[in-house]
């Protein structure tokens, strides 16, 4: 029995291996959806870039690079979510209505489209 569960197990990884992770939606460069006729929100980045490995916001005009890595895990069907943890032991997430609009979860519940 442990023999059989050690190949599952083994198979297992190799598909998830070979298959690789979902793609992100988060990847691309976004831009701020405020509300109607205003421009911007004191408690949102204005602007945000996000690479395989770093994410850029910008706050007030100034940009801000980290390291990160992403959890995504269902990305073929919307609504989709992606958890970005970034140099913290928390996270943030990201909510996807559609692939080119995306709400962060957080209190301002910041909007987003895609540039």
């Amino acid at each position: 029995m442990k023999k059989l569960i050690g190949i599952t197990a083994v198979v297992l990884y190799s598909v998830v291996a070979a298959c690789g992770q979902p793609p992100n939606p988060l990847l691309g460069n976004w831009h701020l959806s405020a509300l109607p006729g205003t421009t911007s929100s004191p408690y949102c980045a204005t602007s945000m870039v996000f690479t395989a490995t770093t994410q850029t916001l910008t706050y007030a005009g100034k940009a801000g690079t980290e390291n990160v890595h992403y959890n995504a895990a269902q990305t073929a069907v919307y609504p989709t979510t992606v958890y970005v943890p970034g140099n913290t032991a928390s996270h943030t997430t990201y909510n996807f209505s559609s692939k080119d609009r995306v709400v962060q979860d957080t209190a301002a519940l910041c909007a987003y489209q895609r540039d």
